[in-house]
């Protein structure tokens, strides 16, 4: 048979998990290559990363002997244990019993790890952009998850919580439009190890749910996340000898009274201050906004629950701490949760209002360009200034790493991000896309009554 002769039309299409599945391993490449390998900048992360190597290689939380030289660590009875939270440890500790049995520990399997969850988290991103757009337009907001936010500079560069935290809120949103009620606990149950005010995710998807199916199914989510609240407490009651959520973590309060201007504050700071800024750092969301009303008026079910979940770990997450806190990295980190579970809505946004015109559609293109160039310098140079502790109105780390690198290695990049903005500005003028998904495709569906 010639070619000519195939009937394309009726060529089966490749199902969705394959194209998530190459998704998350292409992003793994790309993020596990810029990763950092060697000590950590931070100590959060590198303490992680010591807990996981104790747990995965002595199978103990025991740190003693690492005193002085690690943050974090505090003398409990005989011995000495960090307050990270044991989500990501428990998460990290596989890596290191493949490929971390040196010592002293080293860093690279935790650096594969923070890469190997950010990756599952742009995965998971791509499966459920699928459900509204396009598969091509789907793989752009997989990527610029990925690639256009703090998920490259901060969850795949080191062992924070927030990548492990990214994948587990996405997945259990996954399971949720699937009606897999338990699966969803589970996941949401490990988001809650690694970090407890997530736990709010699960009451938003479990109330939702059981009020748009009258029905009680939805219980189990919260059997689910009630399993991982469990292990939390045990996990805390064995290294503190007591019942506690937050462990040994001595801020689970703002530093600030003023409860809510502290809040108001920190919802401005964590949209528009030049260091922790998302619509500064990552400009492409500006495009999208003006499509909130419509993408709201059009959206599933569960893409209102998720946005919904999402900000309100936002307000748990600044009611607690200031927005400014933490140093030692690159661009934002504190509201990529909130991020990663509004994708849906924002990839509905511009389906509903950037798409319509060649003009929006290109300016578009233009600034996610420049929001990947701004992490590109970041992750790739791998540099971040210290001394910087809470300064997020005062300080813009892409002037201070200019001012870093020198005139010449700043001028390369400058020229070549003109480069890519004027091919990717060029290329979306002369394309035009198709902005809505395949009509025939399957699409996650939360069962009526």
């Amino acid at each position: 048979m010639r070619p000519a002769d195939v009937d394309v039309g009726r060529l089966p299409e490749r199902p969705v998990w394959f194209d998530a599945f190459l998704v998350g391993v292409i992003a793994f490449a790309v993020l596990a290559a810029t990763a950092n390998y060697h000590a950590p900048s931070n100590n959060d992360a590198q303490s992680t990363a010591i807990a996981a190597w104790q747990l995965a290689i002595h199978g103990n939380a025991t740190l003693t002997g690492f005193q002085g030289h690690v943050a974090w660590l505090y003398h409990v009875g005989p011995r000495y244990v960090t307050n990270r939270l044991p989500g990501t440890i428990f998460w990290a500790a596989p890596f290191y019993a493949a490929l971390g049995r040196g010592n002293p520990p080293p860093v690279y399997p935790s650096a594969l790890a923070a890469a190997a969850a950010s990756a599952l988290a742009a995965a998971f991103a791509f499966s459920l952009c699928c459900r509204l757009v396009s598969r091509r337009a789907a793989l752009v907001a997989a990527a610029l998850l990925a690639f256009a936010t703090g998920t490259w500079t901060v969850s795949a560069h080191e062992l924070w919580t927030h990548g492990p935290a990214q994948a587990a809120v996405l997945l259990t949103l996954i399971c949720v439009v699937r009606n897999q009620w338990l699966l969803a606990g589970l996941a949401a149950g490990s988001a809650i190890l690694i970090r407890p005010h997530l736990g709010v995710v699960a009451l938003v998807f479990c109330i939702a749910a059981i009020v748009h199916t009258k029905q009680l199914k939805p219980l189990l989510i919260g059997v689910g996340a009630l399993a991982g609240g469990a292990i939390l407490l045990a996990y805390n009651n064995a290294l503190w000898g007591g019942i506690s959520i937050f462990g040994g973590y001595d801020q689970p309060v703002a530093a600030s009274g003023h409860k809510v201007s502290a809040l108001i504050i920190g919802l401005a700071g964590d949209f528009v201050s030049p260091e922790r800024g998302m619509l500064v750092m990552t400009p492409a969301l500006l495009l999208v906004l003006p499509g909130a009303r419509a993408a709201w008026a059009v959206a599933p079910p569960w893409v209102r629950w998720s946005t919904v979940a999402g900000f309100a770990y936002l307000v748990l997450q600044l009611w607690g701490i200031r927005f400014g806190g933490g140093d030692g990295f690159y661009s934002y980190r504190t509201t990529l949760e909130t991020l990663s579970l509004c994708v849906p809505l924002l990839t509905l946004m511009w389906r509903e209002w950037t798409s319509h015109t060649r003009v929006r559609r290109t300016t578009f293109a233009a600034l996610a360009t420049i929001s990947v160039a701004l992490h590109a310098f970041g992750a790739v140079i791998n540099w971040t200034p210290g001394g910087v502790f809470n300064k997020p109105w005062r300080i813009y780390l892409p002037v201070d790493l200019a001012h870093h690198i020198g005139a010449a290695q700043t001028t390369a990049w400058l020229a070549g991000t003109a480069v890519a903005v004027v091919t990717a500005t060029a290329l979306t003028w002369r394309h035009q896309p198709t902005t809505r998904a395949n009509p025939d495709a399957p699409h996650f569906q939360v069962a009526p009554a």
